[in-house]
């Protein structure tokens, strides 16, 4: 039988993915982070109205208006960014996203903080993760759900909120050894049990993790808001 590890073996574990230049990490996390809503606003200029229709479509967030056309009707910000992030990364004409489109355009000099974090954000992907434990400098240690993969993940807030034992959707991607994520997550309720939780231990496709990230916001919409 599979045994969870015990109480000392799992804090060895989590001590194994923080690294020893946290404090480093973090400050250069803070000092690039203000460029993600920036570098995501250039993206979404490449979405024409074929891809805000068929991710409208696909998410159900189109809406009829008077004269019979439909339009994107969003409840509330969290839909909004969490949209704009699945158009961004997800909307892949001819197999390249919109992040792709505008890593390869290189619209930045070479070397650039903005040009480095394209050529991360293009190793994005979207999956569930459980919260392990929370790292009060700067992250959280994070199981995910699919790949059973451990990661650290550099954030400023969900340290502060006491979401150890959240499950959440995020899309991450690799930054200096650890993780960070694009800012659109969607909390989806809280494993309790924790000698009962197992990974799927398995790899998705590109296709499976497109439907991946629509069902979990499906579910999010229609059961999910409460756990925000």
């Amino acid at each position: 039988p599979c045994l969870f590890p015990s109480t000392v073996h799992r804090r060895l574990i989590v001590s194994a993915l923080i690294p020893e230049n946290i404090e480093e990490l973090v400050a250069e996390y803070k000092r690039i982070w203000p460029l993600m809503p920036r570098l995501h606003a250039e993206v979404s200029k490449l979405a024409d109205k074929n891809a805000i229709r068929a991710c409208g479509k696909r998410l159900h967030l189109l809406g009829n208006v008077p004269g019979g056309k439909q339009t994107l009707v969003f409840e509330d910000e969290k839909e909004t960014d969490f949209f704009q992030d699945y158009v961004n990364y997800m909307y892949q004409p001819r197999g390249m996203s919109l992040v792709r489109q505008l890593r390869n355009r290189k619209r930045y000099a070479e070397g650039s903080d903005e040009q480095n974090m394209l050529e991360l954000m293009v190793q994005a992907r979207f999956s569930l993760f459980w919260i392990r434990e929370l790292v009060p400098v700067g992250g959280v240690v994070a199981v995910d759900v699919v790949t059973g993969e451990k990661l650290f993940i550099l954030d400023q807030t969900l340290p502060q909120q006491g979401v150890t034992g959240v499950l959440i959707a995020l899309r991450v991607f690799p930054f200096k050894k650890v993780w960070m994520h694009t800012g659109a997550g969607l909390p989806l309720g809280h494993i309790d049990d924790a000698a009962g939780f197992q990974p799927l231990n398995c790899q998705m496709s590109i296709k499976e993790e497109e439907q991946l990230n629509r069902d979990t916001f499906l579910r999010w919409q229609n059961d999910g808001r409460d756990q925000d």
